[in-house]
């Protein structure tokens, strides 16, 4: 029919394409990264190594490296937070010491030689 309502299957025919896409679109949406062919090799070399082992054991040396950098780039954020401090501070008196220098200029009368 001309208003998309198919009587004889009991629902309209956008609904039934809209179905229909959802059900072919089994992929995700979001590309993934591929894996490198020696990260599958390590693993499975770590899952046939030691049976018993837990598989997410063999992320423990990387969580280590990366948790060792994350504490280093926060302590560096905090030597830039003390940085940050010490030149807003200067910034701020020697902006004071020109708006001085600036007010004695138009208060003092200089002798002209």
């Amino acid at each position: 029919m001309s208003d998309g309502v198919d009587e004889a299957n009991g629902g309209t025919a956008i609904s039934r394409k809209r179905s229909n896409s959802r059900a072919r679109s089994s992929r995700p949406t979001t590309p993934l990264r591929p894996s490198s062919r020696s990260s599958f090799r390590d693993s499975a070399r770590n899952v046939r190594g030691g049976g018993a082992e837990f598989p997410l054991n063999a992320f423990e040396p990387a969580f280590a490296e990366l948790s060792d950098a994350m504490a280093d780039l926060e302590a560096n954020m905090m030597h830039f937070q003390l940085m940050h401090e010490s030149l807003a501070r200067f910034s701020e008196s020697f902006a004071s010491f020109l708006y001085g220098l600036n007010m004695n200029a138009f208060c003092v009368d200089f002798p002209e030689v």
